[in-house]
Formats: structure tokens, sequence, C-alpha cells
């Protein structure tokens, strides 16, 4: 009779326990998390010095300053985020080392950053064999179908066709590609091609120069006999200054056109941006509440003297967006995670985003032109536009 007696206040004991266990379940997949040891580790990859420094600086800054902000806001489900930045020095074989070191070594829970097309090619050729999240912030040529592989800046439909439409029935009908020669201009080239024969318009060259190109005069003389409507730019890096000065030089009249100039540039060159057009996502003159308190932000931790640009708004979207999609899926688990990105929108400094069913964002399109002070005037905003990735759903 004791014996049975012992066993039944054991048997419910046991149940009482599961009955707790069930109840703290259903609390929420959060207090999961916040049981879970230790820090959320990310990874910052770019390049913090060669061609790109410039950019990888300012991308690295709002990354820290998302990071910042969401930890002393209590972190991610009550977890601090830590964080370790690799330099891939804008080359493939860095890119490489340096995403295996963060992924095999400092096993980080994502990676978040990279500038040039070709790092981003490289980085995935180990992020996305190891299962391994990767979030790209900067605008590129597309293409990319992968379920690791998250962008937050724009593709050709958000960028380069909007702007097309607008310079065919404002400016002209014909163009002249020059850019460095990788792999975002010669793909975005293909693009544009295409978008300017839709709108019955044509390219009358395309050239593409390697990094460090200090003489454009040849392709200058080119450019200058194809007498273009407007002349399209996607010289990258800090070669895109020698580009403007030469421009300049040769005393060409066309409108220059970018897909690749902001505020990094025209803060300290006004005198060679001034006129230029240029699409981003993102300008610092953009007017709303939440772009306010961004720049605030950004100027009280690392200067008033610092601009910043779409590449850096970018990544301070997708560390604000991985935060959202940890908190809905409970778990910092790349498969989980993933799952709960497009169940999430960030009130970003560009306005509300998210993802797609193709892991790329739904950003902003804003046609403008520089300004004598280094700034940005807003030509025409064609708002948030939907991603397109070519026969692409995630």
């Amino acid at each position: 009779m004791t014996s049975r007696l012992i066993t039944r206040r054991a048997t419910l004991k046991r149940l009482g326990a599961g009955a707790v266990a069930a109840s703290a379940f259903s609390l929420g997949m959060p207090s999961i998390l916040r049981a879970q040891q230790g820090p959320i580790k990310l990874g910052f990859l770019s390049g913090m010095t060669g061609l790109e420094t410039i950019l990888g600086e300012t991308q690295l800054n709002c990354f820290k300053l998302a990071i910042s902000e969401i930890n002393k806001g209590g972190g991610i489900a009550g977890r601090q985020v830590d964080f370790v930045v690799e330099d891939d020095q804008t080359t493939t074989r860095g890119a490489i080392e340096k995403a295996r070191k963060l992924i095999n070594d400092d096993q980080v829970d994502a990676i978040i950053g990279l500038i040039a097309s070709l790092t981003h090619v490289a980085a995935r050729s180990v992020t996305t064999p190891a299962k391994k999240l990767l979030m790209y912030t900067t605008y590129y040529e597309g293409g990319v179908c992968e379920r690791y592989f998250f962008s937050t800046g724009q593709v050709p439909n958000q960028q380069i066709d909007p702007s097309v439409a607008w310079l065919t029935a404002n400016t002209g009908k014909s163009t002249y590609i020059v850019g460095s020669d990788y792999v975002w201009p010669r793909k975005s080239a293909d693009a544009i091609k295409a978008s300017m024969e839709a709108k019955g318009g044509k390219v009358l060259g395309a050239e593409f120069l390697p990094f460090g190109t200090q003489d454009f005069g040849p392709v200058f003389d080119r450019l200058k006999a194809a007498n273009p409507d407007f002349v399209w730019c996607m010289v990258a890096g800090s070669d895109v200054i020698t580009f403007l000065k030469q421009y300049q030089s040769f005393g060409f009249k066309q409108q220059l056109f970018s897909n690749g100039l902001d505020e990094l540039f025209s803060f300290f060159h006004p005198e060679l941006t001034a006129g230029t057009l240029s699409n981003q996502a993102y300008f610092m003159g953009l007017e709303n509440d939440k772009n306010a308190a961004f720049k605030k932000a950004y100027a009280d931790m690392f200067g008033a003297d610092k601009p910043i640009d779409a590449i850096g708004e970018a990544a301070y979207d997708a560390v604000n967006l991985y935060k959202l999609a940890v908190e809905k899926a409970g778990s910092t688990e790349t498969e989980a995670v993933i799952d709960a990105f497009r169940q999430v929108e960030f009130d970003a400094p560009q306005g509300k985003v998210g993802f797609a069913a193709n892991n790329v964002m739904r950003s902003n399109s804003l046609l403008a032109r520089g300004n004598d002070k280094g700034q940005w005037d807003i030509v025409e905003n064609f708002g948030q536009i939907d991603p397109e990735v070519t026969g692409c759903s995630l």
C-alpha cells in the first residue's frame, strides 16, 4: 500500500512538472531564446582596406550603431550581441579566408556586410555549402537565388529600370557605359541594355577598366566620338574620384548618371558631383522622423562631419531585421531565422522594409541630383519597389 502511494505521488509530481514545462513553452519562443547561454555573435565582413575603404568604414559604423542601440535596449530577447570584424581587402581570396574564419573559428550566428560583388560571390562559396546565413548590404547586379543569401541592397529592377525610364523620358535615348572591370558593372550593363531597348533607347558602348586606372583619356576619346545623350558611370570605390576629375577636365556637356554615387563621395568632393544624377535606396536628405533620429544617433556616435550612404543604411537595416527574425523564431538556429525573415518588417530610415520571397529586401528607389553643398536633392521618389529575381521563389 505504501509503495503504491509513493508511486502515485511521484507520477503526479512528474505530471505537474510536465504541465509547468508546457505552460512555459506556451509563453512563447523568446523565453527559450533568453534561456540560451551567452551572447549572440555576428560577423562583419567587408573591405576595410584597399579600393572600398571609404565604403567599408561607413558600413561598419552603421552596423555598430545598430548593435549598440539593440544592446542598450536589452539585446535580442534579453541576450547581448557581440561581433567580430574581418577585412576581405576587396579580394576573392580575402573573402573566402575570412568567411571560413568567421564560421569555423569564431562560430558566428550570421555574417553581414560585403561591398564588391566579387566578394559576395567568393563568400557565398563558403557560407552556402555550410548552410550559414549571409546578409549582403550593397546594391548589386542581382540574379542570386540561394536560401542562405539575403540582400538588403537594391537589385536592377529597383535601381536601374526606374532610372532608365526617367532618363529616356527626360534626357535622351542613348547612353555610354564606363565601369570597373568586375561582376557588378558587367552584369549591370546587361540590365541597362535590356532596359534601354525596352524604352526605345540604345547603349552606344560599354567599357570596363581595371581597378587602379589612372588615365581615362583613351576611353573619353571614344566616348566623345560616340556622342551619347547621357553617360552611365559604374566606376567603383576611390577610382570614381579619378574618373570624375578627368570627366570634368574633358568638358563633357552630357548628363552624367551613376548608380554608385552618394554622400560618401559628394561630402568631400561637392565640386565633382554637383549636377550628377544618382539612384539609391537612401539619401541623407530623406525627410521622416526615423531618418532624423538615425542621423542624430550616427552623429553622436561617430561625429557630425561623417556622412552616411545607402550601403551603410542597408547594413543598419540588416542587423535590425536579423534581430526581429531571431525574436520571431525564438532561436538563432539558421533555418528558423530564415523562415522568420518574411514575417517581420523594420521601420527603417528609408521607410518600412522587409524581405520578398526571393530573399531581397523591398527597398526605396530614389533619383537625386548632387548640389554644390555636397548633398543630394531628390528629383523623383519612385517609392518602394518589389525586387525581381527571375524564376526565384524561396
